[in-house]
């Protein structure tokens, strides 16, 4: 396994978007058993990879503190968002690891931890990516100490040119402190090509470092942010997009110069939890783990499970619990259960046949419920594992009120409270849609800015498909819809919702 670490002081760079799109494109187009660690304690590779945080059970700090003495759970540890793509999460309790009294700084072996998690994890992967925090901490230590190569995303603009030199300087001064040298390399990130200021920084930027420049520069497109909104990486969102072909570049040159493997190091091994309850090195629960109950998301990594012939094809790249993934156009089993053999062709044309029933069903469904005629041909007419659906989810308004939609696998159960409903939880239930996969309910508002929270499994969340939100008292964030004055509601729209 070959480890980058992508660090930068300053944020807003592109360090996250690069992180989850690059580990993406490993996975995806090279078909490379990739991890993708976040140690920033913001926890923005979760919400850019549509992970929900309030299910998490495990998270990066956990390894930290057990290393090397105990080992974590590894289902309890590890999403797989999409196939060959494993993350290990963080939470915003990550930041307190670092604190005088946080279980971190006083160790003798405190730089090294991450680096021993990382080692028992090394057999099931090919590539590795650690998105770091925007600062020199305690935690970049460690992910420099674990990596073999760093990545320094770079902005082509006036202060993030200035601030270059610095990058380079504290992974030479870091590394001289670790007795490493480490290879580092800057990335040009939202670099405007039509902009000639941007580009005459970006010719500077080569003149200053020479080779320490990657010669591919990641443009600003608009594609990465809806990507990231979707809870998508770009080459999944928007395949033929700027952003897609910059990445895909991206990877092909660390593969050259980084030494990540062409292929894969073999079969798939995927990683398979201790049982053995005697194991004093293994961390466990207090409680039992219990089976899980029909329509439980949270299955334990060991159950196979199948995918309802009637869900989309875009609703299948989701992770339904720790472990488990959800892949397009195959059955959905345990890792070490998967068939390697090619489907045959009756096998492909049933599933494209479903795959056809499938988006008539959604157009038919967009339409019944008054949406935009552009967005129904687009569900019409996507090709087999197109991810138009997710487009529908969110809040968007429609001639009845506003349809309130989200996928069925976000829980068992899906409400909405806001500032039309009291903040009731109780109110406005999400009903559950088989057919289509999808939770939904259209309510009629009042023209204005409405606040408004999801509530699943009674956990109170911001609606992770609406980019629109504000912070409330708590410092929470509620998501945000502009009403507008609605025309009048098509005939029996109200009965079909």
């Amino acid at each position: 396994m070959r480890t980058i670490a992508i660090i930068n002081q300053k944020g807003g760079c592109g360090k996250t978007t690069t992180a989850i799109n690059l580990a993406a494109v490993l996975a995806s187009a090279h078909d490379l058993r990739t991890l993708l660690v976040d140690v920033d304690p913001q926890s923005h590779c979760a919400a850019g990879l549509a992970v929900p945080e309030h299910r998490f059970d495990l998270d990066v700090t956990d390894a930290i503190v057990a290393a090397p003495a105990r080992r974590t759970d590894p289902a309890r540890l590890i999403w797989r968002p999409y196939r060959n793509l494993d993350l290990i999460p963080s939470r915003m309790r990550l930041a307190g690891l670092e604190s005088p009294r946080g279980g971190l700084a006083d160790r003798a072996d405190k730089e090294r931890r991450l680096a021993w998690v990382l080692e028992g994890l090394a057999p099931h992967y090919d590539a590795c990516l650690i998105d770091c925090s925007p600062s020199i901490s305690l935690l970049t230590f460690n992910a420099l100490t674990a990596a073999d190569a760093v990545l320094i995303p770079v902005e082509t603009s006036y202060f993030s040119l200035q601030g270059a030199a610095k990058q380079l300087g504290t992974v030479q001064s870091l590394g001289r402190r670790l007795g490493r040298r480490i290879p580092a390399w800057l990335l040009p990130t939202l670099h405007e090509d039509n902009a000639p200021l941007a580009r005459d920084l970006l010719a500077e930027l080569h003149r200053r470092y020479g080779d320490r420049v990657l010669p591919c520069a990641i443009r600003r497109d608009p594609a990465l942010k809806e990507a990231a909104s979707f809870g998508q990486p770009v080459i999944e969102y928007a395949p033929e997009s700027g952003g897609a072909a910059d990445y895909r570049s991206l990877a092909e040159t660390l593969i050259a110069q980084a030494g990540i493997p062409h292929v894969r190091g073999g079969e798939a091994r995927p990683v398979k939890p201790a049982t053995d309850a005697d194991d004093p090195t293994l961390e466990h629960d207090d409680e039992p783990h219990h089976a899980p109950s029909q329509g439980d998301s949270t299955i334990l990594p060991t159950v196979i499970t199948t995918l309802d012939a009637d869900v989309p094809d875009a609703l299948a790249q989701r992770v339904i619990g720790p472990g488990v993934f959800v892949g397009p156009r195959e059955q959905t089993v345990a890792p070490s259960l998967a068939s390697n053999s090619p489907p045959s062709r009756a096998a492909d044309l049933a599933q494209r046949t479903q795959s056809r029933q499938r988006r008539a069903a959604l157009a038919a469904w967009a339409a019944e419920r008054g949406l935009s005629e552009d967005l129904i041909r687009q569900l019409d007419a996507a090709p087999p594992g197109d991810t138009t659906i997710r487009r529908l989810y969110g809040a968007r308004q429609t001639p009845a009120g506003v349809l309130f939609v989200q996928p069925i696998t976000l829980g068992r159960s899906v409400a909405v409270a806001g500032d039309f409903n009291r903040w009731s939880p109780d109110e406005h239930h999400l009903r559950r849609n088989e057919i289509v996969g999808v939770f939904e309910a259209c309510i009629p508002l009042q023209p204005g800015r409405r606040l408004y929270r999801l509530i699943v499994d009674g956990h109170w969340i911001a609606d992770p498909y609406n980019s629109e939100w504000e912070l409330n008292a708590f410092g929470e964030p509620n998501s945000v819809v502009d009403v507008r004055p609605a025309a009048a509601p098509l005939p029996g729209a109200a009965a079909v919702l």
